[in-house]
């Protein structure tokens, strides 16, 4: 059986002036002719020069998305060209149009598959762009259906091609302005199957509101610098950084080292915490932004000493996240919801073959709150677990009885109240608690108690810290009692 051979012509934008010559004798020659759709400048050029042709247009009416429409397509042209022997099908841009790409998927051994390229859509509207003489060398582009899956550079200039409709049109405006300003200046290629593409400037919240649309359409938008934007993107915070650490940047940036900034990462992530807890969403966009830049500080200090540089870090994590989620990373594996199955593959990536070694891997220069729930939960997730619910309850009953009776006695009591500590924070894990964020959250109480005490104090015309000591207590109880009954 001799293999059919399917050919892929490029139609351009409309015009019949802009159909290559390649792809004009491929259509013109005899063979099998399927168009995309008879809406377009050169199905009429084809009829006038007696060419007959099909058209897949029947398929959208049966097709319930665009999925199944690309789907049906590639069925049909394979049917067809099992049929005739050889079929050319003319679509206006092989490299944006979905069908052609279900088409290669589908082909199988028993048919030949290629294509011609020719004017592309991206192409009709950046020349009359430049034209204008604005910047479309390293151009970036897509079609409106594809946007979501890229994220926007601004630094380079972008065509989206494919505005058929107003939706569309508003779903690229709303993509764009994460990162444009909604006044930024955009060039809209209007509908029509002119040589070259009618293009307007007009601002970018606009987009969505022009008379018509159809697959001809597309915007152009300009690069914009960084420091001419309202909105910025991370690889804007990477060009800040490398420039406040250059020669001639920032005196204070460009001294720092790993070490030097070692407490300003505790003290912002600190912060950042104290955000969350604020639940001032703009606060903590601004605290998180001080983390982001400790990262990319460190990072570019790594790259300048050719140590790692930021993709290693995004590697390093994101191999972590895929690795310890395989399921839903399609790598296979099992679920690993819980702490045991999560410290079972840390252990297993950091080559960890003993629980102590699991334990001490602990950091030490974490809140003592803080690392002995790391470290309690690390040896639960290994099946030894004596801190925990009322077992760690009762731990903390016999640790205070043992600090009573060392205070009474008059001996040293350090160890004992550690072990109460200890046990407090086991007690914690087991009600499902952070003991970091427990203690954090007593200590603000705690002050707002003594506000409350100062404030009726201030009001009676004492103050407070010439109160003597057991009235102070007295009152301190009375506080905490009214505090439990509320």
């Amino acid at each position: 059986m001799d293999k059919s051979r399917i050919t892929v012509a490029a139609l351009g934008p409309g015009h019949p002036g802009l159909v290559t010559r390649a792809a004009w004798e491929a259509l013109t020659g005899g063979a099998r002719v399927v168009l995309r759709t008879a809406r377009h400048g050169a199905a009429q050029e084809l009829a006038r020069a007696g060419v007959a042709f099909d058209t897949l247009d029947a398929l959208y009416e049966h097709s319930e998305d665009f999925d199944e429409l690309c789907a049906l397509a590639a069925k049909r042209l394979l049917s067809m060209a099992r049929e005739a022997g050889v079929l050319v099908y003319g679509v206006s841009d092989p490299l944006s149009d979905q069908t052609v790409r279900a088409l290669a998927q589908a082909v199988g051994a028993e048919c030949a598959l290629e294509v011609l390229p020719g004017v592309t859509l991206t192409s009709y509207a950046a020349a009359s762009c430049a034209a204008r003489g604005v910047q479309t060398e390293n151009l970036c582009q897509t079609t409106a259906l594809s946007v979501a899956e890229l994220e926007p550079d601004p630094e380079r200039p972008l065509v989206v091609t494919e505005l058929n409709d107003r939706v569309l049109a508003s779903d690229v405006k709303l993509w764009l302005m994460d990162v444009y300003d909604p006044e930024q200046p955009v060039f809209f290629a209007a509908p029509g199957e002119e040589p070259a593409a009618r293009v307007s400037v007009l601002p970018l919240c606009e987009l969505d509101r022009q008379s018509a649309y159809d697959h001809t359409c597309a915007v152009f938008v300009p690069p914009v610098p960084f420091t001419q934007r309202a909105r910025h993107t991370v690889r804007d915070l990477q060009q800040v950084t490398r420039r406040l650490r250059a020669p001639d940047g920032c005196p204070w940036d460009r001294v720092q080292t790993h070490e030097s900034l070692r407490q300003y990462m505790i003290e912002e992530a600190y912060e950042a915490v104290d955000a969350i807890d604020g639940g001032d969403p703009d606060r903590m966009a601004d605290e998180l932004g001080d983390v982001l830049f400790q990262v990319l500080l460190h990072a570019q200090i790594a790259h300048e000493h050719a140590d790692f540089a930021l993709g290693d870090v995004a590697t390093a994590i994101c191999g972590k996240m895929i690795s310890r989620h395989e399921q839903i990373f399609g790598q296979g594996g099992t679920d690993t919801a819980g702490d045991e199955g999560w410290e079972a593959i840390k252990r297993r990536e950091k080559g960890q073959r003993t629980l102590v070694s699991s334990l001490r891997d602990v950091p030490g220069y974490l809140p003592a709150l803080m690392r002995a729930y790391k470290v309690l939960r690390k040896a639960a997730s290994a099946g030894c677990d004596p801190l925990s619910g009322a077992d760690a309850l009762a731990a903390a009953r016999r640790a205070l009885l043992q600090a009573e009776a060392d205070f009474s006695a008059g001996a040293d009591a350090s160890q004992a109240l550690g072990a109460l500590l200890l046990a407090a924070a086991g007690a914690a894990r087991g009600c499902g608690q952070q003991p970091e964020l427990l203690l954090r959250a007593q200590t603000q109480r705690f002050i707002e108690r003594f506000e409350r005490m100062e404030r009726e104090a201030n009001a009676q015309g004492v103050d407070l810290a010439q109160v003597p000591r057991e009235q102070m207590a007295a009152h301190w109880a009375r506080s905490a009692a009214d505090e439990a009954g509320n």
